[in-house]
């Protein structure tokens, strides 16, 4: 980028609200036409983690704060998708808190769907069990039996037991809940959205969630019903980023992440996902671009890196500060996907590939990206910083992202230099203008004779044996002739072309008229050949030579045509040979 593309801003700054104090985290904010009026809204969770305040659902028509909802349990990410066919088209917000996915339409409770809970193990479910049975506890008992279990792995019941401070609690909270055994919540950690037919914005999408314990559950968007089920991968891991491509009714593909710093990918009718990539650092955020169906993560080791869908690496960058941030900047009317990355203390990047092509500067860190319509406007990028700040940037109409380069621009401003035209080339020209028939003539007569050689070539190739492969056993037999007769050497060239296999448990037989030729040996058995190797095989041939004979070759053709030899090449154990070749022994000059 030069300096004039660095002083002219591609974007307008619509509005800037420094006292909006939003806290909120990435995949928490959306935009959606929520009203189906055709004025798409700014839909996000203000997250509150103190005791007494609980967090919000807000919604803004442009710059004004139109809906305020409470939510009941602290939200991790938000999505948007259509569960219904009515008209005016309304989109459905989904709210993931705990083990429930909340559904709002028309910004109002519609739905709720809960994860199923996860089986209790073995020992707890026992020690509760025998607490139920003989209504009395031994707090002791109890309490070891508990904490033979992993912490991780009990119930929340039992883990806010096993931190009373004293036994008289512990007795009290146990006769308290002794009559019901606990169930195990299985927490959402990330959700995403799936079409379901078709690649239409409008079309119906399936809600996906991912749980703690490595669940994914994909469901169906009209009765929330679970339509498939499948574990992120075979590894014990946690999933916090998912997204999607594809549909869901004709083939598609979920990548996650993990807190462990894998990403793993799951696709149709699996019911385990398979590990891609695993990264020795945090991963921080993670895109999936469209189109390209590159995998772009953020670490906190300040490297933006891209892979292929099978997990190879494309390239590495890194940046001058923390990643913050990722978001994906598709502008329709210029058929691009950008990449905008968000970091501390500083301007959003924006990439094309691995080539930064703008800078969008924010008065503060950037925490959430959003960028779509909002409004009557196409492509608008919602900001919201760390210290709570909203910021909508309005991309220019006449904006265009170039990657240029030195070699490019030198290429651009230098001319090229033509020769002068010479003598030799004006009477060319001249001649070829008076003669220009005769020229075409020619070139056609050329170009027959070129065409005649070339079939028969083809048809020599097809009717000569003496060189013949088998593409589904990858050998290849060539055979030469040595000798002026009547004494002949015949050398088998046996050739294994597969690269990887070897071959063995072959033999080669040879067939001639016993009355015209004697072989030295009719039976050979190939030892093993290693990839890429040939074997040689020699064998004697001596032609039977007498007066009566030699009348009988001068008067009758026919004999002529049976002056041949077969060679065979098959597996040991099977009668139909995998090779077949035919060798047209030469004649021999006889002594008259």
């Amino acid at each position: 980028m030069n300096s004039r593309e660095l002083t002219t801003s591609r974007w307008l700054e619509a509005y800037v609200d420094r006292s909006a104090g939003l806290r909120t985290l990435p995949r928490n904010a959306v935009l959606a036409d929520v009203t189906g009026d055709g004025s798409y809204r700014l839909v996000l969770t203000d997250i509150n983690l103190e005791y007494y305040s609980q967090s919000r659902l807000k919604s803004y028509n442009g710059t004004q704060l139109v809906s305020d909802e409470i939510l009941h349990d602290v939200p991790n990410s938000l999505i948007t998708f259509y569960c219904d066919e009515l008209e005016p088209r309304i989109p459905a917000i989904g709210v993931a808190c705990g083990s429930d996915l909340f559904m709002y339409k028309n910004l109002k409770p519609f739905y709720k769907f809960r994860v199923p809970s996860c089986p209790l193990t073995s020992v707890e479910s026992e020690a509760w069990k025998k607490v139920l049975d003989e209504k009395q506890v031994q707090v002791g008992t109890f309490l070891e039996t508990l904490k033979s279990v992993p912490y991780h792995s009990l119930s929340s019941r039992s883990q806010y037991l096993l931190n009373l401070p004293s036994d008289l609690k512990t007795e009290e909270f146990v006769n308290k809940y002794m009559n019901s055994l606990p169930t195990k919540d299985n927490t959402i950690t990330c959700t995403t959205t799936l079409r379901k037919t078709s690649h239409n914005k409008h079309d119906l999408s399936c809600p996906v969630v991912a749980t703690e314990f490595g669940n994914v559950y994909v469901l169906d968007p009209q009765n929330f019903s679970i339509l498939q089920q499948a574990n992120v991968c075979s590894i014990e891991t946690t999933p916090f980023i998912m997204k999607s491509a594809g549909a869901y009714e004709i083939e598609y593909k979920i990548v996650i992440a993990t807190r462990e710093g894998h990403v793993c990918i799951l696709k149709r009718e699996w019911l385990e996902g398979k590990s891609i990539i695993n990264w020795k650092n945090d991963i921080v955020d993670m895109e999936l671009i469209p189109g390209d169906n590159l995998i772009v993560i953020a670490c906190n080791d300040k490297t933006l890196n891209c892979f292929t869908k099978r997990g190879h690496r494309l390239w590495s960058i890194v940046m001058t500060n923390s990643i913050t941030c990722l978001c994906v900047v598709d502008i329709l009317h210029l058929n691009t996907q950008l990449l905008a990355v968000g970091v501390k203390s500083g301007p959003i990047h924006v990439y094309s590939s691995r080539h930064v092509v703008d800078y969008v500067s924010v008065p503060d860190t950037p925490s959430v990206l959003a960028f779509g319509h909002l409004g009557q406007e196409e492509n608008v990028m919602t900001i919201i910083t760390s210290d709570g700040s909203i910021i909508f940037k309005i991309l220019k109409r006449t904006a265009e992202f170039k990657v240029r380069n030195q070699e490019s621009n030198q290429t651009t401003q230098g001319t090229l230099s033509l020769p002068k035209r010479s003598k030799l080339f004006l009477e060319q020209t001249a001649r070829e203008r008076q003669h220009a028939v005769e020229i075409h003539q020619m070139f056609q007569q050329d170009l027959l004779t070129f065409r005649l050689t070339v079939a028969k070539a083809i048809c020599q190739a097809f009717t000569d044996q003496s060189s013949t492969g088998n593409q589904k056993e990858q050998i290849k037999l060539s055979a030469q002739v040595l000798g002026l007769g009547p004494k002949f050497t015949v050398v088998l060239s046996l050739e294994n072309i597969n690269p990887e296999n070897h071959v063995k448990g072959v033999f080669v037989t040879f067939h001639v008229n016993p009355s015209l030729y004697k072989l030295s040996r009719h039976f050979v058995e190939i030892p093993l050949i290693p990839p890429g190797l040939s074997y040689k095989i020699e064998t004697r041939v001596i032609e039977i030579v007498d007066a009566q004979l030699q009348d009988q070759i001068q008067d009758n053709t026919g004999l002529l045509n049976k002056k041949m030899l077969k060679v065979f090449v098959a597996r040991i154990g099977q009668s139909q040979p995998i090779l077949a070749a035919t060798i047209n022994m030469p004649p021999t000059e006889f002594i008259v």
